[in-house]
């Protein structure tokens, strides 16, 4: 069994299918190697059998990997090494894609030089989850670490946010506000959904409760296998990986070293199906599911549990502290500040030990132990020095979140986004082709052999590979050809969302409270739309009756009035922590003692020390480790101080602690009948600067 193999005891590989034929493999004129469908090297690959038209058998065309280490330039980590499997996956269209992604989404419009993509962030992740090992006392140790292992984990890390969509995390907000919208207002949808079905005669796929980029990930490592001839062979875990298409020789792509017994001579060390899995289970953080697995797994299934400290590396479930934050914290932090948070002594100093798990109620491997027994795990370590260290790490994420992810000019800017993406769902339900039925589309995994939309709007990218290679940041464009094209009266406010694009004309924010000053757990639980409702209510406040309304009406003079809808208010939640939600991030981590890293590089893991949580906090703990607040924007720039009147009245209201405001979303008249029309609400002057509310009879 390979060294990369879990033990038996821990998951049990499966025997290779046997080979009904093995013919041997013919060679064309150009030196590339033919297989027979279905029957390349000793083992059959796939169910087809051999192919044959008229006289001609059809088989596979693949190649040898090429033995060409090349190095790039980053601006965080200066020079970055591709070896040779790194670069056909970095060729393939899945990653090259995030070249045409912002890693920061809307970032740039308040940064100008935040417009670094996922591209390049992948890259230095890559290069980090090496460094690590490279760098610190983890390469030293008797782990058994292999170039395989290392070369897995640069490949995680490259393909870690593969699932990401246009403007990175614009993508999931519009969704998740295009699941809410289609589930609460399906009307809107009606006539899109009707053209769709009348089109090609079926149902549009219907969008799940929420959305992970992470399984997206998981689908695109598919794909970028797939478009190079390769799929991951679950009933062969420990054999190459199964060719199924023209590509490289999956015989040939993985480990290239150099032959000790022959100068100048190198083999190769072939990746498995097992080590593809291993790539996405650090990606994923977690045991894979449906359909990335056969069946739900219980357990990793990459690697065992004496590498179980590896998962650590990409995507740390225990206490957030990985590459993947290590580098977007410092490369963010340089484009907008310019200034980069150097980390280095944690890398450098990083140990594997043996660390109490901080998630035992949720830990997959853990839950199910009973309390009296100690839930340990072989994780990733440091020393108690640097205590002060890791607190300055989380700081920084709050800082980044604060200053740059959540800027209010940043999030004017993705709202903006996501309604230009929500009203382009509403219009346009073919926007992007899936080449269903084009012979030169790339090919995609066996798993979509069934998939059946040859159209599919943009809240079902994510659903198909070839639809989501094309949607990334110039989804922009695409929309506005569209609306270009088109003579369709009802798409006027589609431009108008396109113009206030295109001149920076991004929505207002009108104002912010603190949750632990006003409203507290009550308000933060309130549903937006409530929130939106009940600012509306409290400007028509009654003979001591509050009514709930959708809209309110100003009038200025004789001329001039100005009606507030809740559709022109945008209530977001905005909550920033240090990585653990309420919990202290330092208390997840475990550290290590000075004595312990005397002999810790000769120790066996069986006998490596018992790190733990640290039992003095750094100087430098925060009193807090969670803030939440809420902010309004309005969508209108004429109603922006009407707004802001609104949000000052709310805001008094609250503070005089009427938090139990009993809403009614029905207007009522003195006789009890329904009323339909919005009341006047009347000014004695255009003047806004004066806060005051008001009791009318309607």
């Amino acid at each position: 069994m390979s060294d990369r193999s879990p033990p038996q005891d821990d998951q049990a590989a499966a025997a290779p299918s046997s080979s009904l034929f093995s013919p041997p493999p013919s060679r064309s004129n150009n030196g590339h190697i033919y297989h027979l469908r279905g029957t390349p090297r000793s083992r059959p690959r796939t169910t087809g059998g051999i192919m044959q038209i008229k006289d001609k058998v059809i088989g596979f065309e693949v190649w040898p990997m090429k033995n060409e280490t090349r190095k790039c330039n980053d601006e965080v980590h200066g020079e970055v090494t591709i070896p040779p499997a790194v670069q056909i996956v970095l060729d393939s269209p899945a990653v090259q894609r995030l070249a045409n992604l912002k890693q920061l989404g809307c970032a740039f419009n308040t940064y100008p030089s935040c417009s670094h993509t996922r591209k390049e962030h992948s890259l230095g992740v890559m290069e980090t989850a090496s460094n690590i090992i490279a760098t610190s006392n983890i390469g030293k140790q008797q782990l058994n670490i292999t170039e395989m292992d290392i070369l897995c984990l640069r490949i995680a890390g490259l393909t870690h946010d593969l699932g990401h969509g246009p403007f990175s995390h614009v993508y999931e907000s519009f969704l998740k506000a295009s699941y809410k919208q289609e589930k609460e207002h399906p009307e809107l949808y009606s006539e899109r959904n009707a053209k769709f079905k009348e089109q090609f005669g079926m149902d549009l796929p219907d969008l799940p409760p929420s959305y992970e980029h992470e399984k997206t990930s998981l689908m695109m490592v598919d794909d970028l296998l797939a478009t190079n001839g390769l799929e991951i062979d679950w009933g062969a875990l420990d054999e190459p990986l199964k060719q199924v298409g023209n590509g490289v020789d999956s015989e040939t792509f993985g480990v290239i070293r150099k032959n000790k017994n022959e100068p100048g001579e190198t083999t190769v060390d072939h990746f498995t199906s097992r080590d593809w899995i291993f790539i996405k289970e650090c990606i994923y953080g977690k045991p894979l599911v449906y359909p990335d697995a056969p069946e739900t797994q219980k357990a990793f299934v990459g690697r065992g549990k004496n590498k179980e400290f590896l998962y650590d590396i990409i995507s740390n479930r225990h206490s957030g502290l990985d590459v993947d934050r290590y580098d977007y914290y410092a490369r963010d932090g340089l484009s907008a500040m310019g200034k980069k948070d150097a980390y280095n002594v944690l890398l450098r100093t990083a140990v594997v030990a043996k660390g109490l798990c901080p998630n035992r109620d949720t830990c997959f491997d853990c839950k199910d132990k009973p309390h009296s027994e100690e839930a340990r795990h072989l994780m990733i370590c440091y020393p108690v020095k640097h205590i002060s260290e890791a607190m300055s790490f989380f700081e920084t994420r709050i800082n980044n979140h604060d200053k740059i992810y959540t800027h209010k000019k940043t999030k004017a800017a993705e709202l903006l986004m996501v309604d230009l993406m929500l009203e382009s769902d509403l219009h346009f339900s073919t926007l992007l082709s899936t080449q269903h039925n084009d012979p030169d589309a790339l090919p995609t995994h066996s798993r979509f052999a069934d998939f059946e939309y040859p159209k599919l709007p943009l809240s079902r990218a994510w659903m198909y590979p070839r639809l989501f290679l094309r949607a990334d940041d110039s989804i922009v464009g695409v929309i506005e050809d569209k609306v270009l094209e088109s003579s369709d009266k009802g798409l006027a406010s589609l431009k108008k969302i396109l113009r206030h694009l295109r001149k920076h004309e991004f929505y207002k924010c009108v104002g912010e409270v603190e949750i632990d000053e006003i409203g507290g757990d009550t308000l933060w639980d309130m549903d937006e739309d409530d929130i939106k409702r009940e600012m509306v209510t409290i400007l028509l406040e009654t003979e001591g009756n509050r009514i709930a309304r959708t809209n309110a009406t100003y009038e200025f003079g004789d001329d001039e009035q100005i009606t507030l809808d809740t559709n022109d208010i945008i209530v977001e939640k905005r909550e920033l922590h240090y990585g653990s939600k309420e919990k202290n991030p330092v208390l997840q981590m475990n550290f290590l003692e000075k004595k312990h890293f005397e002999d810790i590089d000769t120790l066996p893991i069986e006998k490596l020390p018992l790190a733990g949580p640290p039992e003095k906090l750094p100087l430098n703990k925060p009193e807090h480790f969670i803030k939440r607040t809420i902010r309004f924007f309005s969508r209108d720039r004429e109603k922006n101080e009407l707004l802001g009147h609104a949000f000052q009245n709310w805001k008094i209201v609250k503070e005089e602690g009427d938090n139990e405001l009993k809403m009614c979303f029905e207007e009522i008249d003195d006789e009890g009948e329904s009323q339909s029309n919005p009341a006047l609400l009347t000014q004695e002057s255009a003047s806004y600067s004066a806060v005051k509310r008001r009791k009318l009879d309607f």
